[in-house]
């Protein structure tokens, strides 16, 4: 066989075609190493790069500040904000913790006050010895026990003012942080940071509102309240003066009252009276009959106004009559009725045999 029978063989022509094609390979890995550049297959090319994945440790790890943060005129800026709220937030805990505590302390002056009042209501509903020291001393506890509630008032109106103060310097700092988004030479970082900071502001002003908000409702609800027990404890202690509970009087004549004319006779008295108090024996109970009549005026007309006449016998030169109306004229305001709704006077009479004391309306 000669040499060009040889070459034409089949099985030499593909062992020369393997030949080729690992020198060719050869030489072209030569030349990628001669010229300093990676020789990749062909293969590698259709590879897809590598995916990041996102986690919370990596979400976490970019809402911390850069390294680059605060090296800018607007970075410093941010880092100033962030310790002006800091300390704003503690002040708001510090705030909201005051106020609780407050208002546990109140519930417990109230509940000691009524408690108080109460128990004094019960002994005088059963009835009492008039200006019984037991009850008085009870009276000047629960008297105490409302000044330590109006205390407490004083103590919310100062809170108050702190948190208003606190929402002012809220309201200052969010403006500021909204006006540093429209500086130059800020960062990426810088304004990712102002909108972390601007987002936090917000949330912690809507609790200092909620916490004035409740601050003013407290006030508000305190207040009227011990001003109303001020008058009821009043009235409490002419009960106990008394020994026994008339309710009160001075709800029922709230209306403006007319000049009080005392020492002025009416012009007649044959009008029939609203009350006659006969004083013929040393101790005249007279005062329930003379709270329910006053009463029944009073919600019959607001606005009455009361002739109190003391009656003396033709015969009696004393002035016992004057005396017993002065009594009841005592007892008429310790029922809560005002001394100026009341008007004064004297008469003798020849049928009066013994002192007497006439209540008319006017």
């Amino acid at each position: 066989m000669g040499l060009q029978g040889l070459s034409t063989h089949p099985q030499v022509r593909r062992r020369q075609q393997v030949i080729s094609t690992a020198m060719l390979g050869l030489f072209l890995a030569g030349c990628a190493s001669a010229t300093g550049g990676p020789a990749i297959a062909a293969e590698d090319r259709n590879t897809p790069a590598p995916v990041a994945r996102v986690t919370p440790e990596a979400v976490a790890q970019a809402s911390k500040p850069s390294g680059n943060v605060g090296t800018t005129a607007v970075g410093q800026k941010v880092a100033g904000f962030r310790s002006d709220f800091d300390k704003l937030k503690t002040n708001t805990h510090t705030r909201y913790a005051q106020l609780e505590s407050v208002r546990a302390q109140t519930v417990t002056n109230v509940q000691n006050y009524q408690a108080l009042v109460a128990g004094i209501r019960s002994r005088l509903q059963m009835g009492s010895t008039p200006g019984n020291p037991e009850l008085l001393a009870q009276w000047s506890q629960a008297q105490s026990q409302l000044t330590q509630i109006d205390n407490d008032v004083r103590t919310l109106n100062q809170l108050s003012t702190q948190v208003s103060a606190d929402a002012a310097q809220s309201s200052y700092l969010l403006e500021s942080i909204r006006s540093a988004f429209a500086l130059s030479g800020a960062i990426e970082e810088d304004h990712r940071q102002l909108r972390l900071l601007e987002d936090e502001v917000n949330q912690n002003m809507i609790v200092i509102d909620r916490a004035l908000q409740g601050l003013n409702d407290e006030i508000n609800r305190q207040s009227q309240s011990v001003a109303s027990e001020r008058t009821a404890l009043v009235q409490v202690a002419g009960d106990i003066n008394a020994g026994q509970t008339y309710g009160s009087m001075q709800r029922r004549a709230s209306t403006p009252m007319r000049t009080s004319m005392t020492g002025v006779q009416p012009a007649s008295f044959e009008r029939r009276p609203l009350v006659v108090i006969k004083f013929d024996k040393a101790d005249v109970a007279y005062e329930s009959q003379l709270y329910q009549a006053l009463s029944r005026a009073l919600e019959r007309r607001p606005d009455a106004v009361f002739d109190l006449v003391a009656v003396s016998p033709q015969a009696d030169t004393t002035d016992a009559a004057k005396q017993r109306a002065a009594n009841v004229l005592k007892s008429m305001t310790g029922m809560g009725l005002p001394a100026n709704r009341v008007t004064e006077s004297a008469i003798s009479s020849t049928t009066a045999p013994t002192p007497e004391v006439h209540v008319y309306v006017q």
